[in-house]
C-alpha cells in the first residue's frame, strides 16, 4: 500500500489532471466518492493513493442514490465521479430530489475533450454545453476546468457552494484530456461554506413575541438538522415551556421521548395534541422548514396566532403563509442569537401545565378490527426494537413509519418523492449492522440492480412492506395526500434476494430476533393486507 502524500510533499509540485483532483479531493476532507465502473483505471489510483475510498456501483444513478444517503447520514457533500459525464443523466431523478429535499452533492462529470468538441465522441452530446445546461434547474453551480491549474479551486469552489447556506448540488466539469496532461495547479485556498447570520433587530424582536407569549408553538424542520441546532432547539423549548412540532423530514431534530413533543405533521396528518394546541397558539415559530405539501397535510393546519417563519435564504418564505415575521438566517446561528436574548427576558422556570396535557393526550390509533398484517402492526412491531440509523422511502403503504419514535436525528426520507431507493440506498451504503431500510415493492423493482450488486456487501435489516403494488399516495384528486387503490396487483418472489417472507407480528418479531448472519443485510419480506386502513392517512 502506498503512503499518502503530505501537503507539503504536494505544493507547488507538477501534476496530472487526475492528481489534482484526488488531491483537492483530499483537501477539502473527501473520504469517500461514489463512482461507477468506468471510472479510469489511473484516476482510481490516483484516488487510493490519496486514501480516499471508492464505491463502485454499476451506473451512475446507483451512485447518485448512495452519495444522497451518504450525505444525508453524515451531513456533507455526498462526492460523486462520473466518467464520462453523460452517463449523469441516468440519474437526474436523484439530483433533481437532492436539489427539492435540500442534500448537498457534488457532482464531479467529463467533459470527453476541450480541445476539438463536438465530433460525435462516444457518449458526447450535441455541444458541449449541453449537459450542464440539462442540469441548470436543478443544481446550484456549474463550473467546467478545461486546465489543471483550474481544477483544484474549482473543486473546491463547487464543494464550498454545495455546502453553503442552503445545501445543495453542485456540478464540475473536468475535460478528460488533462487527465494525461501535467501541469502546475492552484493550490486550494480553503474556502470554507458560508452560514447566513440573522438580523439582530429580527431575533430582538422574535424573543419580545416568545417572551409575552401565552403559547408559544414550535415547528420543527430539517433546517434544524442540518444546522446542528438540536440542542439549541430542546433548550429553547424548555425554556419556553413551549410544546413542538417537527415535519416529516425533521423527525429527530426533537426528541419523541421529551414531554414537550408533540408528533411530527400539522393538518390532516398531524396527531390531534399537535393539531389542538396548534390551533391554539398565540405564537408560533416554523424552524427551517418549506412547510411541504406532505408534512402539512396538503397546507391544511389550523391555526390563528402570530407567525415567525425562519428559512435559510428566504426562498421558501411567503409560498404557503405570509408570516408576520421572516428570520431568514441559519437556524443553527438564529437559535444561538435567540437564546441570549431569551434568557436575559426569563428570568424565573415558566410552567404552562402543557406537559401533563400533552401525556394525558397520547394514545394509540384506532383502527377497526383485521386479521392479516396492516402497516400500523409493523411499525408497531418494530418500535420493540431499536435501529441506529432509519432510511425510509415513502409511500402509502410505508407512511405509517412517520409515526415511529426516534430521539436523535437517525431518521432520513424524501418529502418531494421525485426518486425512489432511499430506503434501499441508505441501509446499503451505512454499512451499519444496526441501520433499518423501509420500502416498498415499486422501490424494489425501481433499484433491483442496486440491491443485487451490492446485497453481500451490505449490513443492517431492509423491510420491505409489500401490498403487491395495490395502492398509491395521491395528490392529484386534492392537495390533500390520501391513499388510493392502484387497480392492479403485482406478485414477485421475492426469494431470489434471500428475502425471508413473513405474515404476521410473531414472524416478523422472530425474523428481527434472529441474529445469524449479523454481518449480512437482513430482507424481511412483510406481506401487507391490500385492504388496509393507515394510521394516519385518510384511504379513498
Amino acid at each position: 500500500m502506498s503512503t499518502p502524500k503530505r501537503k507539503e510533499e504536494t505544493v507547488g509540485k507538477e501534476m496530472t489532471g487526475d492528481e489534482a483532483l484526488a488531491y483537492v479531493l483530499k483537501e477539502i476532507g473527501t473520504k469517500k466518492v461514489f463512482t461507477t465502473v468506468s471510472l479510469p483505471e489511473n484516476l482510481r489510483e490516483r484516488l487510493k493513493e490519496y486514501e480516499i475510498e471508492q464505491d463502485i456501483s454499476l451506473n451512475s444513478r446507483d451512485a447518485l442514490l448512495l452519495a444522497e444517503t451518504y450525505a444525508m447520514e453524515n451531513n456533507t457533500a455526498g462526492v460523486v465521479i462520473q466518467i464520462p459525464g453523460t452517463e449523469i443523466l441516468n440519474g437526474i431523478d436523484v439530483i433533481a430530489q437532492a436539489y427539492a429535499d435540500s442534500v448537498p452533492l457534488l457532482i464531479i462529470g467529463s467533459l470527453r475533450s476541450y480541445r476539438d468538441v463536438g465530433r460525435a465522441r462516444i457518449g458526447e452530446l450535441r455541444t458541449p454545453d449541453d449537459l450542464s445546461s440539462t442540469l441548470a434547474p436543478i443544481t446550484k453551480l456549474r463550473e467546467r476546468a478545461i486546465s489543471i491549474e483550474e481544477i483544484t479551486v474549482t473543486v473546491e469552489k463547487a464543494n464550498k457552494e454545495a455546502l453553503s447556506n442552503r445545501p445543495r448540488p453542485a456540478f464540475v466539469e473536468i475535460a478528460e484530456d488533462l487527465f494525461k496532461m501535467k501541469a502546475y495547479p492552484l493550490s486550494p485556498a480553503e474556502q470554507k461554506p458560508e452560514k447566513r447570520t440573522p438580523d439582530k433587530n429580527t431575533v430582538a424582536k422574535v424573543a419580545e413575541v416568545l417572551s409575552n407569549s401565552k403559547l408559544p408553538v414550535i415547528v420543527s424542520g430539517y433546517g434544524v438538522i442540518t444546522s446542528g441546532a438540536y440542542n439549541e432547539l430542546m433548550e429553547l423549548a424548555e425554556l419556553l415551556d413551549a410544546p413542538v412540532i417537527t415535519t416529516i423530514k425533521g423527525k429527530g431534530s426533537f426528541p419523541a421521548s421529551h414531554q414537550l413533543f408533540v408528533g411530527e405533521g400539522l393538518g390532516i396528518i398531524g396527531t390531534d395534541i399537535g393539531n389542538k394546541l396548534l390551533a391554539e397558539a398565540d405564537s408560533i415559530l416554523f424552524l427551517g422548514t418549506r412547510l411541504t405539501q406532505l408534512s402539512t397535510g396538503g397546507w391544511s393546519m389550523k391555526f390563528k396566532g402570530f407567525t415567525m417563519h425562519n428559512n435559510i435564504d428566504g426562498e421558501d418564505i411567503g409560498k404557503v403563509i405570509m408570516p408576520h415575521l421572516p428570520i431568514v438566517a441559519d437556524t443553527g446561528l438564529f437559535l444561538k442569537e435567540l437564546l441570549v436574548l431569551l434568557k436575559q427576558k426569563i428570568k424565573d422556570k415558566i410552567d404552562r401545565g402543557i406537559r401533563y396535557e400533552i401525556l394525558r393526550s397520547k394514545k394509540e390509533p384506532e383502527l377497526r378490527a383485521h386479521s392479516g398484517l396492516w402497516p400500523w402492526d409493523v411499525v408497531k412491531t418494530l418500535m420493540d426494537f431499536k435501529f441506529s440509523k432509519i432510511f425510509v422511502d415513502l409511500s402509502a403503504v410505508t407512511f405509517d413509519m412517520i409515526r415511529y419514535p426516534v430521539d436523535k436525528p437517525v431518521w432520513f426520507t424524501s418529502e418531494s418523492i421525485i426518486s425512489k431507493g432511499l430506503g434501499i440506498a441508505g441501509v446499503i451504503q451505512s454499512k451499519d449492522k444496526n441501520a433499518l431500510g423501509v420500502t416498498d415493492l415499486p422501490s424494489i423493482t425501481r433499484n433491483l440492480g442496486l440491491l443485487q450488486s451490492k446485497k453481500d456487501e451490505a449490513k443492517g435489516t431492509l423491510i420491505i412492506f409489500n401490498d403487491k403494488a395495490s395502492t398509491y399516495l395521491d395528490t392529484t384528486a386534492s392537495d390533500a395526500p390520501t391513499i388510493k387503490r392502484s387497480w392492479s396487483s403485482i406478485n414477485i418472489d421475492l426469494k431470489f434476494l434471500g428475502a425471508i417472507d413473513v405474515n404476521s407480528t410473531v414472524e416478523l418479531k422472530e425474523a428481527l430476533n434472529n441474529n445469524e448472519g449479523d454481518n449480512k443485510l437482513r430482507i424481511i419480506n412483510v406481506n401487507i393486507d391490500p385492504q388496509y386502513d393507515s394510521a394516519v392517512l385518510i384511504r379513498m
